[in-house]
């Protein structure tokens, strides 16, 4: 069966179990609201059919967070040398910080983690990636906070009358912050700080953004260090045969340690275009640009403009490229939310590891007619609905019995879903290892 949409439960149930302000074309943001309210308790209730996930994450410092679509580790895979698929390495998920009475910690001598804890619940953290201290890098100056669109969108979300923001609180050398993204539809925002050393908490104001916005930490480093990356040729195309009109292709000698999601800037470069439209300088509209593709086999990074044209730029004297890698702060756009991350730590052996989990979906807020609902059971949501009206009106009896209905729906719909593959108990009267066939 397919999962449903909002707007298919809305076809279905909001003149069954809506309230007098949620009917009609009109009422549909208002039965949105209700389902808002209804469903998280449902998703809650167990492990139902289209709740379990499979995601896979890479950690090179023994920490890792889980989508925000997620609740928790259901069960965990290893693989050790996280440049491989061998996931042959099942981990314990151990219960939050449950090493701290046995051992300890000591972090700063990478004692992280033992091996024998498997994977340890670490409470959860205000950012999807840590930022690394600068004390533990001596080629990092600080970080440049910056707000992106999500690919394949371009551009921020455009303003409304009350306002979309983004607030950060965030420190610098000389100590705490407070700053503001405003959505402007500009390809994206910087905050002017260039030693950011933390981030504390990402929020968004009273309005839907719109859209999904994402929040990094570019990596700035000092002028000591040199992250330039070597141009393989002297041509940087736009818009050629093949890939989208606002892609440009970057031909490298080396990409091996860069990854989707990490920025190049570029200096120096004008542009040498042959196609006749004037042409136009790459380090003259935004000086960062994220990676949205790695061809590893050809050594080409794919970076997106938010223009659509056919452009190419050929490199001379002076013309650099320096990679920056992202620390991946938050994905927001929901109202009045305080972006949270459930965080796990894992032995990693001073090595990137690679972990593919399977985890149990958490119900997100519902803001657009398309959203995906899961628990995909038209009676369940019409039952739960009917329960969640029951608790409104203090009415304990009926709230119970839809619930209750609600539960044996979901309970009907798995045990349907599993057809042989359910879970049985075997007697065996003949003593350990031998069976008797068709007892249970």
């Amino acid at each position: 069966m397919a999962t449903l949409t909002v707007q298919g439960v809305t076809d279905a149930l909001q003149s069954v179990c809506g309230s007098p302000a949620a009917q009609g074309s009109e009422g549909a943001p208002q039965f949105r609201k209700e389902l808002n309210l209804a469903l998280p308790r449902l998703y809650n209730m167990g492990m139902w059919r289209d709740l379990l996930f499979e995601h896979v994450v890479t950690t090179s410092d023994g920490t890792f967070t889980i989508p925000d679509n997620a609740e928790s580790v259901i069960a965990a895979l290893l693989d050790p040398t996280g440049d491989s698929v061998d996931y042959s390495s099942p981990q314990e998920i151990r219960a939050q910080f449950h090493d701290y009475n046995i051992v300890g910690r000591d972090d700063r001598n990478g004692e992280n983690t033992l091996a024998a804890f498997g994977i340890v619940d670490d409470g959860y953290s205000p950012t999807i990636e840590n930022i690394t201290p600068l004390e533990d890098s001596e080629n990092i100056s600080g970080y440049y906070i910056a707000a992106f669109p999500t690919f394949p969108d371009t551009n921020l979300p455009t303003n409304v009358a009350n306002g979309r923001k983004v607030i950060v609180e965030y420190a610098v050398k000389a100590g705490v912050k407070t700053g503001t993204f405003s959505m402007d539809g500009t390809a994206s925002q910087f905050f002017t700080d260039l030693d950011t050393v933390n981030v504390h908490s990402i929020k968004t104001g009273r309005n839907d953004l719109g859209a999904d916005v994402k929040i990094v930490a570019i990596t700035l480093f000092s002028a000591g260090h040199d992250n330039s990356v070597t141009l393989n040729g002297t041509i940087i195309q736009q818009g050629a045969t093949g890939v989208p009109s606002n892609t440009v292709q970057v031909p490298l000698t080396d990409t091996s340690n860069i990854e989707v999601g990490d920025y190049l800037s570029f200096a120096s470069w004008d542009a040498s275009n042959s196609f006749g439209d004037g042409g136009v300088e790459i380090d003259t509209v935004g000086n960062f640009y994220e990676v949205s593709g790695v061809v590893k086999s050809t050594n080409t990074v794919h970076i997106i403009r938010n223009v659509a044209d056919v452009e190419q730029w050929t490199a001379s004297v002076g013309s650099t490229i320096k990679h920056h890698p992202a620390v991946q702060l938050g994905n927001v756009r929901a109202p009045n939310k305080v972006c949270r991350y459930r965080r796990y730590r894992v032995d990693h052996a001073n090595r990137k590891v690679k972990l593919r989990l399977l985890l149990k979906r958490k119900f997100v807020e519902l803001l657009d007619p398309e959203d995906l609902i899961h628990v995909s059971s038209i009676s369940a949501i019409k039952h739960a609905m009917l329960g969640n009206i029951a608790e409104e009106n203090a009415d304990l009896e009926r709230a119970n019995y839809h619930w209750g209905v609600c539960r044996g729906v979901l309970d009907e719909q798995l045990d349907a879903h599993r057809g042989a593959a359910k879970p049985a108990i075997r007697f065996d009267p003949s003593g350990v290892g031998a069976f008797t066939s068709n007892m249970m």
